[in-house]
């Protein structure tokens, strides 16, 4: 349920490891901005995703090429963990440079209030996991990197999610990786949790068997699940990653893509038809206030007033005479 914003929320990484433990796979939708957050927040998830693709797009104005810095992040981040009631997972690219970076991106998204954040072994500039040309660091510097990341945290409970774009990498293959890079990818995760990651994250396995292959090598610990539309993992539901052993499931893209889609009809109409009346809906301006916590906002006000005065009376004050003050 929406509710007007609160700047921290301490419990949400203990809230997202307790969902961690119920059977099944927690399902995390993207989001990318407020209204986004606003939607997904009340569309009854029990947890979201902060998509940096996304996010890149909004916040910046640019793709996911590594171009969006850690504060433009944390800044989304701490926005979006006021304004939504359930865990927000986040995404924190390589953690932005070495140890210390990464210890500093830690503590960004701690104080912003995201209940964790997932950290990478590609190399500087990263780009977007689906996109080709990418490649990971070795094995030593991506482990610093997790190290740093357990390290940092000031609170137990954040959630430390370790990724590997090994799968995809061009020195195992790229495109035309095979079982090495998968390998490659499963030895890295291992290694990650064994370093103090909570969770594993493969970028892109291939197929349902190397899914189901990599729950069960990394069993028991929980391992989070990537599925965009027509993307290198396939059109999986969530259904599917419960039943491939999934204990988190991000859809990076479930805001964004379908927001431009159809951003890109109203403004053609508009330019085309001269109007944008169609694309709306029906709705008016207040529909959409509605829908990012205007009947909060009206009745936190209201509250306020009623308040302010019932306990404080501020009548009986200003009425004060110099005697009755001293």
């Amino acid at each position: 349920m929406n509710q007007l914003p609160v700047s921290y929320k301490t419990d949400m990484p203990k809230r997202l490891r307790e969902l961690m433990k119920k059977d099944g796979c927690t399902i995390c939708p993207g989001i990318f901005d407020g209204i986004s957050t606003h939607l997904a927040d009340a569309a009854g998830f029990d947890a979201l995703y902060l998509a940096g693709s996304g996010a890149s797009g909004s916040v910046i104005g640019e793709p996911d090429l590594s171009v969006i810095t850690a504060d433009e992040l944390a800044n989304t981040a701490r926005m979006m963990a006021g304004v939504s009631s359930v865990p927000i997972i986040a995404d924190a690219d390589t953690g932005f440079g070495g140890p210390l970076n990464v210890a500093r991106t830690i503590a960004l998204y701690e104080s912003a209030g995201v209940a964790g954040c997932h950290i990478e072994d590609q190399t500087f500039p990263k780009r977007c996991g689906q996109l080709t040309g990418k490649d990971v660091v070795d094995m030593e510097t991506y482990l610093e990197r997790i190290v740093a990341a357990v390290k940092a945290r000031r609170n137990p409970e954040f959630v430390i999610i370790a990724r590997t774009d090994a799968r995809n990498a061009t020195m195992y293959g790229g495109e035309s990786a095979g079982e090495e890079a998968f390998e490659e990818g499963v030895k890295r995760l291992k290694a990650a949790l064994k370093a103090g990651a909570d969770v594993a994250f493969m970028e892109s396995p291939r197929t349902r068997d190397e899914c189901e292959r990599l729950v069960k090598a990394l069993h028991p610990h929980p391992v989070m699940i990537n599925i965009l539309p027509n993307g290198l993992t396939g059109n999986h539901t969530t259904q599917d990653c419960t039943e491939m052993g999934f204990k988190l499931a991000i859809f990076p893209c479930t805001g964004f893509i379908p927001a431009a889609v159809a951003m890109k009809k109203s403004y053609q109409a508009l330019k085309e038809k001269g109007t944008d009346l169609d694309n709306c809906e029906g709705w008016q301006i207040k529909n959409f206030f509605e829908h990012v916590g205007l009947k909060q906002a009206w009745e936190f006000d209201r509250d306020v007033a009623e308040q302010t005065k019932s306990d404080v009376n501020p009548k009986k004050y200003e009425s004060l005479t110099g005697h009755e003050l001293f």
